[in-house]
């Protein structure tokens, strides 16, 4: 009996020593960053940097869509979004302010205006120093003939980007995608049937150079029957759409 006693408080004895000796092994919360900034260390520069950038992307990623959502969802009212702004444009940028979403005076637009325009509207960007440029033009440059061909006027195009970029070198340009237009516009003039190829090589060109650029083919098919009878211009229910797209491609990271 004694024996058996003897043997179970050896057992005991050498199991709490083990349990003690795994404690004294299991590594302390200090220990832990010690040997992970070590790791780290031991790490070539380069490799953590990039790790580093693409949490942080992950994450920029993540907040851009939640205010994406909120935007998209009405959560968060798209004209409170306009601050610091100028929008330049023909007769449907006029809309932005004949429909009471924006202040007129940030809305340098008019009707039959194109990018050719831009020079002249120089002084008004400037008084205004805006932070973001909207441009959203595109009907009449189709169909002015200034431009013979949709590679010509890609090249005024960039000029037009350059001109801004020089004499308004803190805004950030917000390209806006040219608006088709429906039945029955084409009678009046049948080059607005090349509006999507314009609009799509336009798009390019900004992809190609780091240039936001809003597509709104999407929600112009969606919300075709937004479109007025003269198939040109949009009714005041188009806006918030168009709108909202805007916004979130002035949300983009377009640094190079």
């Amino acid at each position: 009996m004694k024996r058996t006693i003897s043997i179970l408080l050896l057992a005991c004895i050498c199991a709490l020593c083990a349990c003690t000796k795994q404690a004294a092994q299991a590594p302390s919360p200090v220990e832990k960053g010690i040997r992970f900034l070590e790791s780290q260390e031991a790490q070539d520069p380069g490799e953590v940097a990039e790790v580093l950038a693409e949490i942080r992307q992950k994450e920029l990623d993540a907040a851009r869509e939640q205010k994406i959502e909120s935007l998209l969802s009405g959560e968060v009212n798209v004209w409170s979004q306009f601050r610091d702004f100028v929008i330049l444009g023909d007769s449907r940028a006029v809309g932005y302010w004949v429909f009471d979403f924006l202040d007129k005076s940030r809305v340098l637009a008019d009707g039959g205006e194109t990018i050719a325009n831009v020079p002249d509207r120089l002084e008004g960007i400037k008084a205004l120093n805006p932070s973001y440029i909207f441009l959203c033009y595109g009907l009449n440059d189709v169909s002015i003939g200034y431009w013979d061909t949709k590679e010509e006027y890609v090249e005024a195009f960039a000029e037009t980007i350059a001109l801004l970029q020089k004499e308004v070198p803190n805004a950030k340009l917000i390209v806006s995608s040219i608006l088709p237009a429906r039945d029955p516009a084409f009678d009046l003039d049948s080059s607005w049937r090349q509006i999507p190829e314009y609009s799509a090589l336009v798009g390019q060109w900004c992809a190609e150079h780091s240039i936001a650029f809003a597509d709104n083919d999407a929600i112009s098919e969606t919300y075709s029957y937004y479109w007025q009878n003269d198939g040109i211009h949009v009714m005041p229910e188009f806006y918030p759409y168009w709108a909202a797209n805007l916004i979130i491609a002035s949300w983009e990271d377009t640094d190079e």
